[in-house]
């Protein structure tokens, strides 16, 4: 066991190079969920690649491997490890583990020092270095995963090493449990596959994932559209598991060995989100129902925790998710996010978030203060050019009766000057005078009615 000795430098190590400094790529694996998966480690331990040190603390036993020089030093000074440098290709000779874990993949674990190692080959050496009854927790990002999908162009740099064409990296869920080989078991990580925020199992759906998905994306920043209404709508139709931004796949030849992640979602209350059923009612044009759910809502002592926070049980209780926030917030943001959902619903006159916020307090029977502009937040980029789409349309329109009503305006005061002549000459002395005035009296008169229908 090492108490803080000096790495052991195995061959093909980088010397200038780092994955846990951050400053290249995405840093270490990291997050307190993934204390979870660490705790289904058993025996002897191997850690491959870049994790955060701090999910080594409840581990004994245990070796690392990476492959930067300075993070190998970095870890060496911590208790209680074992720390490798260097290229996978030389695991071979450490003997064999009861637990291997690489969450992070296999794709930071090669080095330019080497002569170059596939996937395929990769996973040959772990599994090479596992026992035969040994357990294999193995993470991979998702090349196809919602987080790819929302987010924006931007320039690669000298980090973000990408497979070469015709690599066997595994691009899809079934490809990998393929490679895995042995009895597996499938869980989701969100929003971001190097630092998840939540766990899911491979099937899971219902209110509680929902509302776990709304927390997890609730920081996301500089993204092309909404990701947790994304992550949402692939959970509802079966679809999680494909489109999840990251996997974990948990591996063994026994079925009896595989260890079940516990996740926070363990045991939640079943039952679809307020703001679900909400949606579904406003969809069907069903203001009663609306009005019933909102009532309820706003009734309770939940009124200030937001509708897409709240499950509604099978015997129509209410349980409060989240946190309580102001109710006028609660109101506001259902509001925003019933106007966002894209389909009809039973408030088409509504000029924005603000009075669709003042209908439904007025639809709960509660008396809240609505600011018409309180602080708006940061929107998709994708609602941001809708937003700019629809401001576009209400100038052209503002334009076009800018330019109608000057076009009125410039043919009253034409009838008002002809008017005033008509005027002018009827008041004038002498039949000639008068017979002229008149006729042309007349014919201002009728130019005037043609023009005014």
């Amino acid at each position: 066991m090492n108490t803080g000795a000096q790495p052991r430098m195995i061959g093909g190590e980088m010397q200038v190079w780092s994955d846990l400094d951050g400053r290249r790529g995405a840093g270490p694996v990291r997050g307190t969920v993934l204390a979870a998966v660490f705790a289904a480690a058993r025996g002897r331990i191997l850690v491959l690649g870049p994790h955060d040190p701090a999910l080594f603390d409840s581990l004994d036993d245990t070796t690392v491997l990476v492959r930067g020089v300075a993070d190998a030093r970095t870890l060496a000074g911590r208790t209680g490890l074992t720390v490798l440098c260097g290229s996978p290709a030389q695991l071979a000779a450490q003997g064999t583990f009861d637990t291997v874990i690489a969450l992070d993949g296999l794709g930071r674990l090669d080095t330019t020092e080497s002569d170059g190692l596939t996937w395929n080959e990769m996973l040959a050496v772990v599994h090479s270095v596992l026992a035969p009854d040994g357990l294999l927790v193995l993470g991979a990002e998702n090349p196809l995963g919602l987080h790819r999908v929302v987010a924006p162009p931007r320039r690669l740099s000298d980090a973000d090493w990408v497979p070469v064409p015709g690599d066997s990296q595994p691009a899809t869920l079934t490809q990998l449990r393929q490679a895995a080989g042995d009895v597996t078991r499938i869980y989701c990580t969100y929003p971001d596959p190097v630092a998840p925020e939540l766990i899911l199992r491979e099937d899971a759906q219902g209110g509680a994932v929902e509302a776990a998905l709304e927390r997890a994306f609730s920081g996301a920043r500089k993204v092309l559209v909404d990701p947790a209404r994304l992550a949402i709508s692939s959970v509802r139709h079966g679809a999680g598991s494909a489109l999840a931004p990251g996997w974990i796949i948990v591996a063994a030849r026994d079925e009896n060995l595989l260890p079940h992640v516990v996740s926070e979602l363990d045991g939640a209350v079943p039952g679809p989100t307020l703001e679900h059923l909400i949606e579904l009612a406003a969809a069907r044009r069903d203001l009663p129902g609306v009005r019933e759910l909102v009532t309820d809502w706003q009734s309770g002592p939940a009124a200030g925790v937001p509708a897409n926070q709240i499950i509604k049980a099978s015997d129509g209780t209410s349980v409060a998710l989240g946190d309580v926030v102001d109710p006028a917030f609660a109101l506001r943001d259902l509001a925003s996010r019933l106007l966002r959902a894209g389909f009809p619903h039973p408030w088409p006159g509504v000029k924005g978030t603000t009075d669709l916020t003042r209908i439904l307090a007025a639809m709960g029977e509660v008396h809240v203060e609505v600011q018409d502009e309180p602080g708006q937040r940061e929107l998709p980029f994708a609602e941001l050019v809708a937003e700019r789409d629809r401001l576009i349309g209400e100038l052209a329109d503002a334009r076009a009766q800018a330019a109608f009503f000057e076009a009125e305006l410039t043919g009253r005061e034409r009838d008002l000057r002809e008017v005033r002549e008509m005027v002018e000459q009827l008041s004038g002395t002498g039949p000639a005078r008068a017979g002229q005035a008149f006729v042309g009296g007349v014919r201002a008169t009728r130019r005037v009615l043609r023009r005014n229908g």
